[in-house]
């Protein structure tokens, strides 16, 4: 009896392993046929492009209510997508393919369709809307209703169709939701969505400069960050930024106003920076001691021989680092070799060490030299 039944477990096994095998081999074979379908309506719709974009032909409408009838089924909404990224990559009539998108995208049918599970829909609805770039204002609308969203990954997508708006009015609607804190978002996030807007940019820095004192904190500097990645230093904001470092109470903007001027120099902020380096937050000293490099002056070197006493290790690691950059290596040394301040010493070597402009057993060799030197002195006076 236990033969048969080893033979009836064998039989069973093989027939599972047949199965399985069928399964995957039918599978394999569907997808290539999904995938072979997907490829032919491709080439057809970029065909469209071409007649409608490029050939001009008098059937227009024809052509486009073609197109249209690409959002009725899962397998050419895949297609159209991959027609939209090649044809892009491709053809110098970019724009007039992004205003032809506009007249034959359905937002609502490619939220209905089945390309993807129900709850990624929406999210994926805005994802191809972003590849598309489309900017009118039924796709700006759409997304600023998607930034309400539960879902990061959603919200996100949304921001990514709205800086391709040219509406600037969208763009700010967007900026206002942000500034809600109704939802979370990454700082590099917002930040990224601000460097990347694709229509009037001035306009944008300009209305973001009009607006920013009535942000929250957290956005304000988001919107600082994003001066410093592309302005070049425009008067008005550089007033402004001069202003957070004097006037503001909030440690954060004042960090972010002082790395603002690590970029764009401006002689002004000398003084402030330098008060700041005696600031009570040890995180406004650091940052000030790593920004008045860019402003060499005898000035600021004895300010930075003070902050290298600081009770602060990272205010001291950024005074040596600054200091370095501003003296020559064998002022720096004689400071190290002389300074009756231990915190100073072991700071001015430790940045040195790193650097690899001095060895800890060659300065110790220096110490021992100085400290004879020393004592023949005293010896000679005697």
């Amino acid at each position: 009896m236990t033969v048969y039944t080893a033979y009836f477990s064998f039989i069973m096994f093989v027939l599972l392993l047949l199965l399985i095998n069928s399964y995957f081999l039918i599978s394999l074979n569907v997808e290539k046929r999904k995938h072979k379908k997907i490829e032919k309506r491709k080439e057809e719709i970029k065909e469209t492009f071409v007649s409608i974009l490029e050939k001009k032909e008098a059937n227009r409408v024809d052509e486009v209510n073609k197109l249209r009838d690409n959002f009725n089924r899962k397998t050419d909404i895949q297609a159209f997508h991959k027609a939209v990224r090649e044809y892009y990559k491709s053809s110098d009539y970019k724009d007039e393919l992004s205003q032809l998108l506009e007249e034959v995208v359905d937002i609502n049918k490619i939220v209905k369709s089945g390309v993807v599970r129900k709850e990624y829909k929406e999210s994926y609805a805005l994802y191809l809307l972003s590849e598309f770039k489309m900017g009118n204002k039924e796709t700006g609308d759409f997304a600023l209703s998607s930034l309400d969203k539960k879902s990061l990954h959603i919200r996100n997508n949304a921001l990514n169709v709205i800086n391709k708006n040219n509406d600037l009015t969208i763009m700010m609607k967007a900026i206002d939701l942000i500034d809600s804190k109704e939802h979370y978002f990454n700082d590099k996030t917002i930040i990224d969505f601000l460097d990347n807007y694709k229509g009037d940019k001035d306009a944008l820095d300009n209305d973001l400069y009009l607006n920013m004192n009535t942000y929250n904190t957290n956005l304000k500097k988001n919107i600082i960050s994003h001066f410093i990645n592309i302005t070049d230093g425009t008067q008005k904001i550089k007033d402004r930024m001069l202003d957070y470092i004097q006037e503001s109470s909030e440690k954060e903007i004042v960090i972010s106003s002082t790395r603002y001027f690590n970029k764009i120099i401006d002689q002004r902020a000398v003084k402030y920076i330098l008060n700041n380096m005696e600031s009570e937050d040890w995180e406004v000293r650091a940052t000030s001691a790593r920004v008045i490099c860019n402003y060499p002056g005898e000035q600021v070197i004895e300010k930075l021989k003070q902050t290298l006493k600081d009770e602060n290790y990272y205010v001291r690691y950024n005074s040596a680092e600054s200091f370095l950059k501003l003296v020559d290596e064998k002022a720096v040394i004689e400071e190290a070799v002389k300074n009756e301040d231990r915190f100073t010493r072991d700071i001015l070597l430790y940045a040195m060490n790193t650097r690899g402009i001095i060895t800890v057993e060659d300065y110790e060799n220096l110490v021992i030299k100085s400290k004879e030197a020393e004592n023949m002195e005293g010896v000679a006076l005697i």
